[in-house]
């Protein structure tokens, strides 16, 4: 992940360079995979002495810019294979964090959660309502509160705008301070630390800097955990959850810096910081506790496969714990999931349709056994259960990308693209979902609906040139219907719009 972070750097200097001098840059599509977004409610609400979120810091960096950094992180960290793409896997963290980000009400702020393939126990929060929780975390994680309790202090890094009033506090510095501070930063990334180089908030500050940017982590951090625990709490998790978990971390055998949980180093925990947490948890309501979500376990096994390395030997894991106790239905979808791998899906379909008749409610199990049908050669039947799948479960994201990908592998790319139009017209879709979309166009012969799609793809990762030639490509693509043309034109337009006043904000920085 190293050249991942001094990438990042390099995008976090480019800004801080540029800051006061760059107008308002231009708005950016709000692409289809942007999620539904809420607003922050106010400083009274959250019942703390919290900042207001307004002045210096939109002055300095708007909205429009964070989400435009934001993009750029992500793009690089795609590039890099470092995300998760796993519809099953995206959908869940997905909606655990809007679960607890729709309890801040932010109207104007975007938030995307991801799950990196990153074995360090670590999570952080960056520009454009971004959020990263690293596999490591999951895998840590006993139960879905703790890992709620993660994400909602990430969000609550999102919700107090924390990276824009780095940049504010970054601003009143003097020139060699500031550079001071970059360079620790570089440091932090290139040893390895991640998630505190990406939050632009570290304690690795050099000379002057050092003490201001302790003292600026201890605000934010202590800002993250008064705004999770009010997410926690209203979302239904116990808001006790958040200083458990940090507080059981820090327990952990081996305490030499080596032996330390990355997240309590970037997230430093001390013993007034947990009293004050369990305090503020306190004064909330303890009865409406939600239960533990079925899918959480399911979840974890299903990201321990996926992230697990060669070396790791995931089969003998399994094998390993069935010699001591019987496997938990977790874990044998686990093991069916690492015979898939194996490509032997026809032994892990028995065992999945046996887990998914004992929890009817999980969607997601309804996916994997149509996604094993068809890897084990069973394509008609696939079809048939993943049809009556989508149709009890209708817009399923998870369930209608393994449908339409046994409709592709059945040489039934229109159907495909006609089921994915229906899930990208109603549900926020991925980049991943979005190519798949293309695929499927593109296969039914719809080049210009499959050079739209991709030029959405490239909007999703801020590549604004590649995105004009896409759409260059599919108003020349023969066959387009007049809807088409218009449609594919106002986008074009849009995006040569954007281009020309990002070239425009270039040259004025």
């Amino acid at each position: 992940m190293r050249r991942t972070y001094a990438a990042l750097f390099g995008c976090f200097l480019m800004l801080s360079a540029s800051w006061v001098a760059a107008a308002d840059p231009p708005a950016l599509p709000v692409a289809a995979s942007t999620p539904t977004s809420f607003t922050p409610r106010s400083t009274p609400y959250l019942g703390s002495n919290l900042p207001d979120l307004g002045g210096p810091a939109d002055a300095l960096i708007s909205k429009t810019e964070e989400n435009q950094v934001g993009r750029l992180v992500l793009q690089e960290l795609r590039s890099q294979g470092a995300i998760l793409e796993d519809p099953e896997v995206a959908d869940y963290i997905q909606e655990l964090g809007m679960r607890l980000a729709s309890q801040a009400h932010d109207e104007g702020q975007n938030f995307t959660y991801n799950v990196l393939r990153e074995p360090i126990v670590n999570a952080f929060a960056t520009y454009g309502g971004i959020i990263c929780i690293n596999s490591g975390l999951i895998l840590t994680t006993d139960d879905e509160a703790q890992l709620a309790s993660v994400v909602a202090h990430e969000t609550g890094h999102v919700v107090q705008r924390h990276m824009a009033r780095t940049i504010v506090d970054m601003s009143k510095m003097s020139l060699a301070t500031t550079a001071a501070m970059l360079a620790g930063i570089l440091l932090g990334a290139v040893a390895g630390g991640g998630g505190q180089a990406v939050e632009g908030a570290l304690a690795l500050g050099q000379a002057t800097a050092f003490q201001q940017q302790v003292n600026y982590i201890r605000s934010h951090e202590i800002e993250a955990d008064a705004v999770g625990i009010q997410l926690l709490s209203d979302a239904g998790y116990d808001p006790n959850e958040m200083a458990s978990f940090f507080e059981s971390l820090s327990r952990l055998e081996g305490l030499a810096l080596e032996g330390i949980p990355r997240l309590l180093i970037d997230h430093p925990v001390t013993s007034e910081r947990i009293a004050s947490a369990r305090e503020r948890a306190a004064s909330f309501p303890q009865a409406k506790m939600r239960a533990d979500s079925p899918s959480f376990s399911f979840i974890k096994e299903r990201v321990r496969v996926l992230t697990a390395e060669p070396e790791q030997q995931i089969d003998v894991y399994y094998q390993r714990i069935r010699d001591r106790r019987p496997l938990t239905p977790a874990e044998r979808y686990g093991e069916a999931l690492v015979q898939m791998e194996h490509n032997n899906a026809a032994a892990a379909v028995p065992t999945l349709r046996e887990l998914q008749a004992q929890f009817p409610q999980l969607p997601m199990l309804y996916a994997t056994v149509g996604q094993a049908l068809a890897a084990s050669g069973q394509l008609p039947e696939a079809l048939v259960y993943l049809k009556r799948s989508n149709a009890l479960l209708p817009r399923n994201v998870p369930v209608t990308v393994r449908y339409a990908e046994a409709l592709m592998k059945n040489n039934q790319p229109q159907d495909a693209h006609v089921l994915l139009l229906d899930l990208f017209n109603n549900v926020d879709p991925s980049p991943a979902q979005i190519r798949l979309t293309a695929l499927a166009a593109s296969a039914a012969g719809d080049a210009g609906d499959a050079y739209e799609y991709m030029a959405e793809y490239d909007l999703v990762g801020g590549q604004l040139a590649l995105a004009n030639q896409q759409l260059e490509l599919a108003l020349a693509a023969p066959g387009l219907t007049g809807q088409q043309k218009a449609k594919f034109r106002a986008r074009l337009d849009q995006v040569r719009g954007w281009l020309r006043e990002q070239q425009a904000s270039h040259h004025s920085g």
